[in-house]
């Protein structure tokens, strides 16, 4: 059975600071054929732009062997134990997650008109299914907040204002209320970035109507009535999408 308290705890050791080194070791030994000196390290990890003296490379040599991530071999030698290979792959498997997210962040930061539509796409599909749940398990107190916020935004509206917190608590709130913590997390990362959320508001407010479509989406919850739910708030986000669409082409043909 696999211990993921343990391994969770293994992929951390190699994470920041003095863990990169540890990784650059173990990914050294992983990558030879033979076992592997302090030495011998030092310079294929010199050959590879990576800077870190003999004795240092030695002493984390000798804490990753207390880990049982490598094992001595010979007098000098060292190589990659199984446990080694393990917390290599899951660290490898971490970085490229956060390197996906990092790529998400800085389209979050786009104003290209192809990446505010893909994203909007992106959330007509989740928050469609966002809806849909929550019109399934929304309980009086979450229509009741709902309903507030709506009014808050409409007040906002009247007054001249675009009312994006409340656009966004209201979408977000949704979300929650759908009960798929996943989906919770995406939509708050997808409307994470305030530039994007003024943008889109603020062409909706030039061009198309004001947003009335929060309404219809708290009488279908109320009804708890998952599939109108979910179209209305499909249909919500692909009026967004035209809306931008016929901005862009008015600006900027």
């Amino acid at each position: 059975m696999i211990n993921y308290a343990k391994e969770s705890k293994e992929r951390s050791m190699l994470r920041d600071g003095s863990q990169q080194l540890d990784h650059a070791i173990l990914e050294a030994l992983h990558s030879s054929d033979q076992p592997m000196g302090s030495w011998s390290i030092y310079y294929l990890l010199k050959e590879r732009g990576f800077s870190a003296s003999a004795p240092t490379i030695g002493r984390r040599l000798r804490d990753l062997e207390r880990q049982n991530f490598v094992g001595k071999v010979t007098v000098e030698g060292r190589s990659i134990t199984p446990n080694g290979i393990r917390v290599l792959h899951s660290s490898a498997h971490d970085h490229r997650i956060r390197n996906t997210a990092e790529e998400v962040l800085k389209l979050l930061k786009s104003n290209r008109r192809k990446d505010i539509l893909d994203l909007l796409q992106a959330r007509r599909v989740i928050e469609g299914e966002s809806a849909r749940l929550a019109a399934m398990f929304a309980t009086k107190k979450d229509i009741a907040m709902l309903e507030d916020i709506v009014r808050r935004q409409r007040n906002q509206v009247e007054r001249g204002a675009l009312g994006v917190k409340e656009d966004v608590d209201f979408h977000e709130s949704l979300a929650r209320i759908s009960g798929n913590r996943f989906i919770a997390y995406s939509v708050h990362l997808l409307r994470s970035h305030e530039w994007m959320n003024n943008a889109v508001i603020a062409i909706r407010a030039k061009i198309g109507k004001p947003i009335v479509d929060h309404e219809k989406l708290v009488a279908a919850l109320r009804a708890h009535n998952p599939n109108s739910a979910q179209k209305i708030m499909e249909k919500h986000i692909t009026r967004m999408m035209g809306e931008v669409e016929r901005y862009w082409n008015k600006v900027f043909r």
